[in-house]
Order: C-alpha cells, then sequence, then structure tokens
C-alpha cells in the first residue's frame, strides 16, 4: 500500500533534484542548463518543467543513488506563442516536434519547448482556458503525469502539478500504466512502453498490456526498428526481441487480463541504457 509520507518524501526529493540543476559547480552541463533557463526566463511568464525530465530526475537518486542528467528537457511555457518562440530563439532551434512544439539546442543540450494551450490533448478536447495543474491528466502515461514550476517564488518551494499522483504511485509500486489512451501515435506509445519497462525494469499495468497488445501485434520487426530509430536516433533493443515480448505479453495477458506484467528481460540484448 502506497501511503501519503512516502509521496511526500518523493515530492521533496524531487524539488530537491530540480534546485540542484540552478547550483552552479564545475559540471559544465549544469553551466549550459543555467543558461538557457536564464534566458527563457527573460521572455516567458512561467513555466513547467514537464514528463520524463521530472522522472529521470528522481529515479536517477531513488535507483541509482546519484543525482540526474535527462536526455533532454521538456518545458511548458505561459504567455508566448510558437511563434513568439521562434523569433527569440530562432538560433537555437534545430527542428519542430510531432506535436508542434520546438526543439532548441544548446551547448549539446536538447530543449523540447511548447506553449501551454498546444499541448496536442488541450487541443483534441477543445480546452480553452488550460492550466498547468491540467497537465498531468493529458499523458499517455502514468510516469510522465507531472510538472513542476522552473522558478519559484522567493521564500516558497518550487510548485508541483501531479493530479491525483499517479505519477508518484508508479514510481512507488515500479508500475507503468496508461494515464489518457488517446494518442495519435499508438506505435510510438508501444515502443515507448516496452523500452520504459526494459530499462527500468518496471511491471506493466493491465491496461497497458492490453494496449502493447492490440497495438503491437500488426507491428513487424521492421515498423518496430524505424519508431526506435525515429524517436531515439538510434535502436534501444532489438526489433524481433521486442516482437517477442509482444508476444509474451498477449500469451500472459490471456491467463491474467487483470495482473501486472514484467518482461522476461536479458541483460546482453539491451543496446542502451534509459534516460528518458
Amino acid at each position: 500500500m502506497v501511503s501519503k509520507h512516502d509521496k511526500l518524501h518523493l515530492k521533496k526529493q524531487l524539488q530537491y533534484e530540480v534546485s540542484y540543476l540552478y547550483r552552479r559547480n564545475n559540471s559544465r552541463w549544469k553551466s549550459a542548463v543555467v543558461e538557457m533557463l536564464r534566458d527563457l526566463k527573460k521572455t516567458t511568464e512561467r513555466a513547467v518543467f514537464f514528463g520524463g525530465t521530472l522522472r529521470s530526475l528522481l529515479i536517477s537518486r531513488l535507483f541509482k543513488q546519484r543525482h540526474g542528467r535527462p536526455r533532454d528537457i521538456d518545458i511548458v511555457v505561459s504567455g508566448n506563442s510558437v511563434d513568439e518562440v521562434k523569433r527569440l530563439f530562432g538560433d537555437r532551434i534545430s527542428r519542430t516536434t510531432r506535436f508542434g512544439g520546438l526543439q532548441l539546442c544548446h551547448e549539446n543540450w536538447l530543449f523540447d519547448v511548447w506553449p501551454l494551450e498546444n499541448t496536442w490533448a488541450f487541443k483534441a478536447d477543445h480546452v480553452k482556458h488550460p492550466n498547468f495543474s491540467d497537465l498531468p491528466m493529458t499523458t499517455f502515461f502514468n510516469l510522465e503525469a507531472i510538472a513542476m514550476d522552473v522558478w519559484n517564488e522567493p521564500g516558497y518551494q518550487r510548485q508541483i502539478y501531479s493530479a491525483d499522483d499517479q505519477f508518484f504511485d508508479g514510481i512507488l509500486t515500479r508500475t507503468i500504466e496508461i494515464n489518457r489512451e488517446e494518442n495519435p501515435f499508438p506505435e510510438l506509445c508501444v515502443v515507448r512502453a516496452l523500452v520504459m519497462a526494459a530499462e527500468l525494469e518496471f511491471r506493466l499495468g493491465p491496461k497497458l498490456v492490453s494496449y502493447v497488445v492490440k497495438h503491437g501485434e500488426t507491428l513487424t520487426p521492421s515498423d518496430i526498428e524505424q519508431v526506435q530509430i525515429s524517436h531515439y536516433g538510434h535502436q534501444r533493443f532489438h526489433s524481433h526481441l521486442m516482437k517477442d515480448w509482444i508476444s509474451f505479453l498477449a500469451t500472459e495477458k490471456s491467463s491474467d487480463t487483470e495482473g501486472t506484467h514484467r518482461l522476461p528481460l536479458a541483460q546482453q540484448q539491451r543496446f542502451w541504457s534509459y534516460d528518458r
């Protein structure tokens, strides 16, 4: 049973890990992050870190006993349109993301930045006046249903937005589950679910198992390979191995439709360690 005390501890730990990003020391990579956030603050009313960035910071501390270094940083801004972000950071734009945001590059760091109202779920649901507190309800995975203020008010901790705390429940139970099923890229959700479960060695919840089986059984190894390359830039796991995982989950689901399931992992078949 997950207790309120356990979740409160995780929230305090996450606030500490985020504040660590702002502490200047001899780490060159941190200086680049601080510089980017400083420039963003000059032009943006409010902003939050979102999703996988926060998960990476917290999991690195909990399971590896060290400060995290995310592969990239997801930031949602309020008060700026995409065109305004383009104008302000035009020399740092590397590409437009699949959801219409912008990927900015600064000293080999990648920042995915988009306006709050451009969040796909808000547009799909025709939400006219979204708030940062609504963001956790927009993610496909429970382990991305989290946001936190980039800047804190003087004398106060950064505000955490976690809705019903699915994010912290998932961390504590080591379970990946669906938060919001509607998503325009089901094949990507399948691949990311498998990669995340394998790298974190977390279990998949019953809704996610059903989703992976439903949308994954029609994927070929070539499809899986292309999705990995498109999203990660390379293969994280052998595509045939991931296809075997889908078949394994289909068999497991047929005998237990309500339980959680762990992938049959073979460490030597891993390509790269998980950082997103």
